[in-house]
């Protein structure tokens, strides 16, 4: 990677889009025509700072200078429009990687499938769901982890508990985001004898717990007696993983 494009991707990921725009500028004025991989750096610096027209522009200049958007520039205007919640636009992203020959690939569909999803659109959702597993497409433990935790936002207990039983059949290991969102949605209706069992679930299958699995278990309590018992169990699990959890 040039240094220009590392000072590039140093602006995007540090949230300074207009930092970033500056050095684009600037390698332009400097007779350094920018390529496929800065156009890319700068639509994701935009998506990444919610300026998700900014990041259209830059795209369509790209395509203008005859440079031709690749997978992974598709995928970076997606999740820009995708944290806008603009559905016709993530649709029509999709339909323009057919057109030109491209399928879609796991990450895309994960990431229709979370947009559908937050706004509710269950129908959709399912559907995408469907033509994944149906179809030529990669369903992974990604895929799963963002129908689990949508079901589980919504309430629908049985639809989310469904998902994961069905992981090991197809060769898929809960992981800690697995675990972590299943218990979320327990948590949040204050299921605490439920989240603790699910937790010692979760320690018995070999799944460590991270900060946020925490959070969550410790959002289920509804009395300092429970906080007490979970702040015992958790620094207990750190001192020694074999601790059984009482319940």
């Amino acid at each position: 990677m040039s240094m220009n494009h590392e000072y590039l991707v140093f602006n995007s990921r540090a949230g300074f889009p207009y930092g970033a725009a500056e050095i684009f500028s600037l390698m332009q004025h400097m007779g350094c025509e920018p390529d496929r991989a800065s156009y890319n750096i700068m639509v994701d610096a935009y998506g990444r700072a919610g300026l998700y027209e900014d990041a259209q522009a830059v795209f369509e200049e790209m395509k203008r200078l005859g440079i031709t958007p690749t997978m992974k520039s598709h995928m970076l205007l997606l999740s820009a429009y995708s944290k806008a919640r603009n559905v016709a636009k993530c649709e029509n992203i999709v339909n323009e990687l057919h057109e030109s020959g491209l399928e879609p690939d796991t990450f895309v569909l994960n990431s229709m499938l979370n947009l559908y999803g937050r706004l509710g659109q269950f129908e959709k959702m399912e559907e995408v769901l469907t033509a994944m597993e149906k179809g030529p497409y990669v369903t992974d433990v990604s895929t799963y982890n963002i129908l689990i935790n949508i079901y589980g936002r919504a309430g629908f207990f049985e639809k989310m508990e469904d998902l994961f039983q069905s992981l090991p059949a197809k060769n898929l290991k809960p992981d800690v985001v697995t675990w972590t969102s299943r218990l979320g949605a327990y948590s949040r209706k204050k299921l605490y004898t439920k989240c603790l069992q699910i937790f010692e679930e979760m320690i018995d299958s070999g799944c460590y717990p991270d900060g946020r699995t925490a959070k969550v278990l410790l959002s289920a309590c509804s009395s300092e007696d429970q906080v007490e018992q979970v702040t015992n169990v958790i620094r207990t699990m750190h001192k020694n993983m074999d601790a059984v959890l009482p319940i």
